[in-house]
């Protein structure tokens, strides 16, 4: 036997072998993107449904929590006012001094007009089942780990401003880092506790 044969038999199993790892890499590659996407979509419909249980107690208390207890209670308990909103017009009449250089004076006046449970009114069953609001700070796929959520009240001018902000803190896609240059690759999150934003980064 030559020794170009027997070359060509030791490379073989070599050729075999880099192939194997090759379609491998390539495939785990490819696996493991399909998994980022399915966890990336579980968080941000987590994280819109935090966002708007935030934002119906932020309506209904003129703040933000930072309690997981307080926003479960919330969405299991609580009720949210219909408010309905009338604009009233009253003509301006010629003996009045502003007839002239204004138009007819508007009132708006808010009529309270019933009160919904807060479940059914952001969480109708139909859309998202009877799901348990206890488990909503559980990042879904994630042991057991959770979102980290954020609510401060500042200054701003003569007004106290209520700042919330929710992050995803376990992400699978490792690439996912707040000194990410481009917003969207950062943390998934929601919210600012330095800007009154509710954007989420996704967006």
């Amino acid at each position: 036997m030559t020794k170009t044969k027997i070359l060509t038999l030791l490379m073989v199993p070599v050729v075999v072998y880099l192939g194997y790892t090759l379609f491998h890499s390539v495939f785990d590659t490819i696996e493991l993107s399909e998994q980022i996407k399915k966890s990336e979509a579980r968080v941000i419909k987590q994280l819109k449904m935090i966002r708007d249980a935030e934002t119906a107690y932020l309506l209904r208390y003129k703040q933000y929590t930072a309690s997981w207890d307080t926003l479960a209670m919330f969405i299991d308990s609580d009720t949210i006012y219909n408010v309905q909103k009338k604009e009233i017009i009253q003509a301006r009449t010629k003996d009045d001094p502003l007839y002239y250089t204004r138009t007819d004076s508007v009132r708006i006046e808010y009529d309270t007009i019933g009160a919904t449970q807060v479940r059914e009114s952001i969480f109708p069953v139909e859309e998202y089942g009877n799901f348990d609001a206890s488990k909503l700070r559980y990042i879904a796929g994630k042991d057991g780990k959770e979102f980290e959520l954020s609510a401060v009240e500042k200054k701003k001018g003569n007004a106290m401003v209520s700042y919330v902000e929710c992050v995803d803190k376990f992400p699978l896609d490792k690439q996912r880092k707040e000194s990410n240059a481009s917003p969207t690759r950062r943390l998934l999150k929601f919210g600012s506790t330095d800007e009154a934003t509710t954007a989420g980064n996704w967006e």
